[in-house]
């Protein structure tokens, strides 16, 4: 078992270090972003235009790169969207079980499907050299490549989610059964 959370260990510090790049690309779009207001209204000010279609799509690219890269780390950090309402109300072995289903049967399945339907996409884009169709505009086969690296990086870490779910009810298991937790509720009484 010890290899198994060793390996989870491991993905998590793979969406860690794309979360870094994805941080990072928060503020450069950020940042790309204040210098295309500027540009705008300060090149009409001046007669010269100080921003462009690659600037402008730059920006797009960067937010791709923070939503597709941060997909596994917002997992980690359980940022993702959950029935808090139902599981608010189960017991910590019964949520247990759920997040090792709910992994196991929709997270990785969709991620997988939608990293495998994504993939020749971005091949095809990188065979054909595909470039922006607007003036001064961006290649667009690198970032179509963001796609599937996302949900690749999406379904690592649901791997790492599950083996500790799984290592969490193992040991469950081994401990005495405990009806008030099976409940949700802690007794006062």
């Amino acid at each position: 078992m010890r290899r198994w959370l060793d390996l989870a260990e491991r993905l998590d510090a793979l969406n860690k270090a794309f979360a870094v790049i994805a941080r990072w690309s928060v503020l450069m779009m950020l940042g790309l972003g204040l210098w295309n207001v500027v540009g705008r209204y300060l090149g009409v000010s001046i007669g010269h235009n100080l921003s462009s279609n690659g600037l402008i799509e730059g920006q797009w690219y960067l937010f791709d790169l923070v939503f597709l890269l941060g997909l596994g780390w917002t997992l980690q950090r359980h940022g993702h969207v959950r029935v808090d309402v139902l599981q608010s109300r189960w017991g910590e072995k019964h949520q247990t079980r759920m997040e090792l289903l709910g992994t196991l049967v929709f997270l990785l399945p969709f991620a997988l499907g939608v990293m495998l339907i994504s993939l020749e996409p971005a091949l095809q884009s990188w065979r054909i050299g595909e470039a922006s169709p607007d003036p001064n505009g961006l290649p667009r086969y690198w970032v179509k490549s963001l796609i599937p690296l996302g949900f690749l990086l999406l379904a690592l870490q649901g791997v790492a989610e599950a083996i500790r779910a799984w290592a969490k009810l193992k040991a469950q298991t081994l401990m005495p059964f405990n009806p008030e937790a099976e409940q949700g509720g802690d007794r006062l009484d």
